[in-house]
């Protein structure tokens, strides 16, 4: 049924289900598992950035890195086909991007259980994404 499962995954407790779900399906399928990790860079990073010594930026990218490298990790102890890449910017745009490169079926990412306020601040990933994927989309919650 699929072939080619694209995970979007930031190590956060959200993607953890994500990850189960995604793994589970592949290894079902028979599908490659493609590990897709977003780096956001926001207006409220920069200006962390700017008040502070450390490299917001940086650190994140760091821990993004560690985060896709545990989940690989773990997809590899399972037997299951799998490719990793990291991306910077929004991660609808991003993560439709991949996904048309990698000629993906299925698209798994985390349910995030923003409230409303965040939600019309930021938008939802996942509604956005219903209008730009070429391929089908899970919402995994926990």
């Amino acid at each position: 049924m699929y072939q080619n499962i694209v995970l979007a995954y930031d190590g956060s407790r959200f993607s953890a289900g994500a990850l189960r779900q995604g793994l589970e399906l592949a290894k079902l399928c028979g599908a490659q598992l493609h590990v897709l990790g977003i780096a956001v860079r926001t207006g409220g990073m920069a200006i962390a950035e700017s008040v502070g010594p450390d490299d917001v930026w940086g650190r994140g990218q760091k821990d993004l890195e560690k985060s896709v490298e545990t989940a690989v990790q773990e997809i590899r102890d399972q037997h299951v086909s799998v490719l990793a890449c990291i991306r910077q910017g929004d991660p609808a745009v991003e993560i439709s991007r991949y996904a048309q490169e990698v000629a993906a079926d299925l698209v798994v990412l985390g349910h995030a259980g923003k409230g409303l306020l965040m939600r019309w601040f930021q938008g939802s990933v996942g509604a956005r994404l219903l209008n730009e994927l070429p391929c089908s989309l899970l919402v995994a919650t926990d």
